[in-house]
């Protein structure tokens, strides 16, 4: 094993300093050169047999070939970042940190959002920090890691370095640091650990190992995710994040049982923990640290309708057409590459006039039919475009770290050339870039799907000096930054992207998609799995492909299934390789879609409120069970349900039978109602239903004040119901005051008095009770 490669075990505090200026304290730690043993099962230093624990009265003890006795200082340095955020960094103490402050990265915007006061008490065993309501515990031999919420009394995590195999040898070092970094915790007998971005895998992650890089996933049952995070919560009470762009590995309980094992493949490790005895507490103070994404406008929340692809003006033309004859409600047509010249996987911003004629006019045509228009890009350019040679020329292209300019991979390119990226982390060629969607959205463009950028290769050299193990990682985090940021400049309002790569952090740019799922009944139960992963860890706006984007042909009943479970989705678009129009399916399947799509728009309001409240607090507007109902260990491992903010519990079906399927479901505390054949439920417990295709179980929890907007027989998109009359629906027993949003995102009142309603909104209001007695008659 070279010394390139060496790991060293962390052993022994030898001393500690404190830094008033960073609200902690830094210990010196003797690591001691390891190498794992002959069976591959623990690991061996050059210390005698006795300091390493090694059973030697084993009968059957073979040799063993232990390496030399080297040591190494590594610095574990304890810094607060609030109340309840403490930062862990772990590293090689004569190599520089790769993010002194935290923000470098770009994940962490706000490194200490709240001064935390902090002290250090020492003694022959061990070293105790404590600050705001944290308390970190490092042992001093052997070294050990241990963090405890205060408030509670719990200890949230502890390093596994006393877990050994049967000769004596560690399997679980608490800490080690080498080309690579890693800690291993102890996972409690009833803790489960969830999230690490969108992963399409069960909803709780124990048991599973995942390796967290940004990949064209191609799919959704491939393993791989485009929005991987080293960010995941731990029923034990807390939020972590690695603060890092290499790749992370996260082993849950997988190669070593009772063990999450978590390795950065860079040099350091760098950790946040956040006490959360309650996640949505947990997400609020992990989003102070990373920021939080803006509501986009109301008409975010409409229908969006896309095709791969629409080829001309004409025929775009007649599908908005076709919408209004037929009574749908959208808001928003999606252009994939076609409006380009050159269009394999490159974006110049060239606007193909052949196809589409002046975009102006294009755009003012299809808002004459009551539609935005969304336009494709990718952050790749072939050298078949004319612009190639302009970028190159300048430096906004990506090097690899021979100076040449890099190209893509992990994505098959159609005709063998190769194709480079915009290099963002140069200001020249980030502004480049953003100039060019100046002129689409002074046209009038509304939004920007930000595909692909997981394509950059390893062997690359960024114009800021970022390492290239943090580089690939990093790469989808800044390429919808920087688009995210030329909607908000160009137009002063809130942007909008629809990203379909990401990484921690990009919850902040929304709104993100499920990526490539078949369409396929797996296809929409992984689809499902994704976003709820993705809600507890990249908290935000999310959406999905309704219909799944390729595979087999797509059956009228799946359409529909996928249709339901997109309505009460935080963002809802159809789209797919072949047409996903709810004419294209047949009458009967058409005329479920519609209502369905109908019901969304009355329930604007409401998904207003909900997105208000996610930009506000730092929650997801998606929820799994979990996040509303965590004291309930039953409600954690569903991954089959969700919530649409705190309220709508939606139960999608998972099949694409044409007659009604018996759906076995969750409820939990509470009593809950059918928004739409008012039946009750009483929670907790699992409740069972034959349910025909033509609807799904919404339920509402008792305690909700719920607006609604009524809908005209021929609304055509949003605008037309922003001064609309609202109907707030009172589902039992409710607060007789409450604080709601009109449009304009101005809060006003509503005072509940029996059946009367009072409110200080200019929106004309009134009141529908809903209680029990009535539900169950």
């Amino acid at each position: 094993m070279s010394a390139l490669t060496d790991r060293y075990m962390l052993r022994e505090v030898e001393e500690v300093t404190t830094d008033p200026e960073s609200a902690g304290a830094t210990a010196r730690v003797r690591a001691v050169l390891c190498r794992p043993g002959d069976d591959g099962f623990g690991y061996l230093t050059g210390e005698t047999l006795a300091e390493q624990g090694i059973e030697t009265t084993m009968p059957n003890l073979p040799d063993l070939a232990t390496p030399p006795l080297r040591t190494r200082d590594v610095a574990v340095q304890v810094r607060w970042a609030g109340p309840e955020a403490v930062r862990i960094t772990i590293g090689p103490a004569d190599v520089p940190r790769l993010a002194p402050e935290g923000t470098e990265h770009g994940i962490v915007v706000e490194p200490r959002y709240v001064e935390t006061r902090t002290t250090v008490e020492q003694d022959e065993h061990n070293v105790v920090l404590t600050g705001g309501r944290l308390r970190v515990v490092l042992g001093r031999r052997p070294f050990s890691l241990t963090v405890q919420d205060i408030t509670t009394g719990a200890t949230l995590l502890t390093t596994a370095g006393k877990l050994r195999q049967v000769a004596g040898l560690p399997i679980s070092p608490a800490a080690t640091v080498g080309e690579s970094a890693a800690i291993n915790l102890e996972l409690g007998p009833d803790e489960e650990v969830l999230g690490f971005g969108e992963q399409f895998g069960r909803l709780v992650k124990n048991g599973q190992r995942l390796r967290l890089r940004v990949e064209d996933a191609l799919g959704t049952g491939t393993g791989m995710a485009y929005k991987p995070a080293p960010v995941w919560y731990s029923t034990a009470g807390y939020l972590a994040l690695v603060n890092t762009g290499a790749t992370v590995n996260a082993d849950v309980g997988h190669s070593r049982n009772g063990v999450l094992g978590i390795e950065a493949e860079c040099g350091e490790l760098d950790l946040y923990v956040v006490a959360g005895p309650e996640p949505k507490q947990a997400l609020t103070t992990y989003t102070r640290l990373t920021g939080r994404g803006p509501v986009p406008p109301v008409w975010a929340f409409g229908y969006w309708l896309g095709r791969c692809r629409y080829h001309s003006a004409a025929e775009m033309a007649e599908v908005g057409r076709a919408l209004r004859e037929r009574d749908v409600p959208c808001d928003v047509l999606h252009l994939d590459p076609d409006w380009l010249v050159v269009d394999r996987l490159n974006c110049d911003f060239i606007w193909n006039t052949d196809r589409f004629g002046d975009r102006a006019e294009f755009v003012a045509a299809l808002d004459q039919l009551g539609l935005r228009l969304s336009v494709w890009e990718l952050p790749y350019l072939d050298p078949a475009s004319p612009r190639y040679a302009e970028a190159a020329e300048r430096g906004h292209l990506v090097t690899d770290s021979d100076g040449e300019i890099a190209t893509i991979a992990g994505t098959p390119v159609p005709d063998g050339r190769p194709r480079a990226l915009v290099d963002f982390t140069s200001p020249e060629a980030r502004r480049w870039w953003q100039d060019m969607h100046a002129p689409f959205l002074d046209d009038g463009v509304a939004v920007f799907k930000t595909d692909f950028g997981e394509g950059l290769p390893d062997d690359v050299r960024l114009a800021d000096g970022t390492g290239a193990e943090h580089a690939h990682n990093l790469y989808p985090l800044r390429y919808n930054g920087a688009v995210s940021e030329a909607i908000a400049e160009r137009t002063g309002r809130a942007p909008l992207v629809w990203g379909r790569s990401g990484w921690a952090g990009s919850h902040r740019y929304p709104a993100q998609w499920g990526g490539d799922a078949e369409s396929t009944v797996s296809g929409m139960r992984a689809t499902l799995r994704g976003g709820l992963s993705h809600a507890m860890s990249m908290p935000g706006l999310w959406g999905h492909d309704i219909g799944g984007f390729f595979g087999p042909e797509l059956t009228p009943e799946l359409y529909v299934r996928w249709t339901q479970f997109g309505a009460l989705s935080p963002l809802m678009r159809a789209h797919g390789l072949r047409p996903r129009e709810p004419w294209a399916f047949g009458e009967d399947a058409f005329e479920i879609a519609r209502e369905w799509i109908r019901l969304r728009y009355s329930l604007l309001p409401y998904l207003w409120q909900t997105a208000h409240e996610s930009a506000e607090r730092g929650w997801p507007v998606l929820r799994p069970l979990a996040l509303e109902f965590p004291a309930d260990d039953l409600a954690t491992t569903r991954d089959d349900a969700f919530l649409l903010g705190s309220d709508l519990l939606v139960v999608p079906v998972f099949d694409d039978a044409g007659e009604p399927v018996r759906r076995r479901f969750y409820v939990p505390e509470g009593g809950w109602t059918d928004l739409v054949t008012g039946k009750r439920y009483e929670g907790p417990g699992l409740h069972e239903e034959s349910v025909p295709l033509e609807r799904i179980p919404v339920l509402v929890r008792d305690g909700a004040l719920l607006p609604r907007v009524e809908l005209g027989e021929h609304v055509r998109r949003t605008d037309e119901l922003l001064d609309a009359p609202w109907t707030l629906h009172a589902y039992g027993e409710v607060p007789t005051t409450a604080t709601l949003l009109d449009f304009n995102s101005r809060p006003f009142t509503v005072s509940v008095n029996g059946d009367q309603l009072t409110t200080s909104s200019s929106t004309p209001m009134s009141l529908v009770r809903h209680t029990p007695q009535e539900a169950r008659s």
